[in-house]
């Protein structure tokens, strides 16, 4: 039997989970929060609506409505909203996979998914300052080997007597945040296999946190006065920082495409 149109099976499942897309509204537009998830359910669509037409896997409402079934355990167990969000996020990205994209699971449109979900003050919280002190370490080995002797204290640098600090903003977690995004919507574009997505996030990962060390090595030369340049210069690094590892994730992820042709 054919399966009903996409269209109307998300809706249907959107429905079903309609707790979640009540806390996905607030929590986007909550002031904690941001609105840049909305970036990444543009991405996820993009995926979804530009994919050339696959023929629909067999027996494709398998995976969405086992996961479907686990969401309704996961409300009658009375798991957070947060968590549960992530269920319609694996329900989303199957249903898809299997209707639209002509496979089973795609890890990059789960990717985007979940990188839609507003978390960002979760990640804040939790990721802010082991990110600060990875920062800190790589950039504390970065000015030895420039012949500064700087120590790193916590999320800070000491350096004769003075502390710079890895501030929160320094931490990484948006720099990372769009690192994640621009592989995943990247690979969901060349439409990478499983392996080869997961490592491009990685790849993505690693060139996001080096390219943060970076910045936190440079703005270190500002802020303890070595080198003087105006105020303006601190978004400029970071800018400059990003669009690197931009650039770093677009070719590691051009590498995975052509060595999978």
């Amino acid at each position: 039997m054919k399966a009903p149109p996409f269209a109307l099976l998300l809706a249907a499942l959107c429905l079903a989970c309609w707790p979640v897309l009540h806390w996905f509204a607030t929590g986007t537009l909550d002031g904690s929060n941001d609105s840049a998830g909305l970036l990444a359910v543009a991405a996820a669509a993009a995926v979804i609506i530009l994919a050339p037409q696959r023929e629909a896997i067999a027996r494709p409402l398998l995976l969405p409505g086992a996961c479907l079934g686990l969401y309704l355990a996961a409300t009658l167990c009375l798991v957070p909203v947060p968590a549960r969000s992530l269920i319609l996020a694996l329900a989303i990205t199957a249903l898809a996979s299997g209707l639209r994209l002509g496979k089973r699971f795609d890890v990059a449109l789960f990717a985007l998914c979940v990188l839609a979900l507003p978390f960002a003050a979760t990640l804040q919280f939790y990721l802010g300052y082991p990110l600060r002190v990875i920062a800190g370490d790589l950039s504390a080995f970065l000015l030895r080997m420039n012949g500064i002797a700087v120590a790193r204290e916590g999320a800070m640098l000491g350096w004769h007597g003075q502390l710079v600090a890895i501030d929160a903003p320094c931490s990484g977690v948006k720099m990372l945040w769009a690192g994640l995004l621009l592989a995943s919507a990247l690979a969901g574009a060349v439409r990478l296999s499983s392996l080869r997505t997961a490592a491009a996030l990685t790849l993505a990962i690693a060139a996001i946190v080096a390219a943060n060390a970076i910045r936190a090595t440079a703005l270190f030369y500002m802020e303890a006065g070595i080198v003087h340049l105006p105020p303006s210069a601190h978004s400029a690094i970071g800018i400059v920082s990003f669009v690197a590892a931009g650039i770093g994730i677009l070719f590691m992820t051009r590498l995975l495409e052509k060595r999978a042709l």
